[in-house]
């Protein structure tokens, strides 16, 4: 059982204890000494602050890596941080009470936090390149944000199930449609099993914005800041 879900948005501070290892620090590991730094990181991708911690950087006894580098060694153990490189921020991979859930996502070859790849589909939408490929990108949207952007659910595309290759192939082949006939595309996640090979998912789309008409525009005026 994962027990009572915690509030990880909320910050907290923990100067006393190494919060890698657990380890109380002795007197002589301090920041002024060296063997210990003081770093802000985020236990949840939507926390508007961060959580202030101190951990040991001179303890790498036996070639496995300081406490600082085992919090982001992902072959140590689960729940390790990463650098998101959009938003600058150490976030953890994975949320603390439910592991199944990842903060990590992939764009265009670099891996971010769930937060900032959520802002740029919202706007932006789907790779069209992913169903070209037979595969369905995606994520686990609220249903405001998605109102907010101006997404609307395709018709009959609402917590479709797809656990065959044909399932999937037919989900592309809409969303295609869609893009051909000039709209962006969202997947929304309503479940989705680990891998994300079989679960229910919703095609939403939306009409791009039109780009701004400049008023009076001369021709001279597009080199004047070249």
């Amino acid at each position: 059982m994962m027990g009572i879900a915690r509030d990880h948005t909320t910050p907290y501070i923990n100067r006393k204890i190494c919060h890698e290892c657990g380890e109380a620090f002795k007197k002589k590991e301090t920041l002024k000494s060296g063997k210990v730094v003081e770093i802000k990181l985020f236990d949840d991708p939507w926390a508007t602050e961060a959580c202030i911690v101190r951990v040991h950087v001179d303890n790498d006894e036996e070639g496995h890596g300081t406490c600082l580098d085992k919090l982001t060694d992902q072959s140590w153990a689960d729940f390790r941080y990463f650098d998101c490189p959009i938003c600058q921020r150490l976030i953890v991979g994975q949320h603390l009470d439910n592991g199944w859930r990842s903060y990590r996502k992939e764009h265009r070859g670099e891996e971010i936090c769930v937060k900032c790849y959520q802002e740029i589909k919202l706007e932006e939408g789907e790779d069209v390149e992913m169903f070209e490929k037979g595969k369905i990108p995606g994520d686990f949207y609220n249903a405001s944000d998605l109102n907010a952007f101006g997404w609307s659910l395709v018709p009959g595309m609402g917590d479709k199930h797809i656990d065959t290759t044909s399932s999937s192939h037919a989900f592309c082949q809409m969303a295609l449609t869609m893009t051909r006939k000039g709209y962006k595309v969202l997947v929304d996640y309503d479940h989705m099993a680990i891998g994300g090979l079989e679960g229910y998912v919703s095609l939403y789309c939306k009409r791009p914005k039109p780009e701004p008409i400049v008023v009076g525009l001369q021709p001279a005026d597009l080199f004047l800041n070249a």
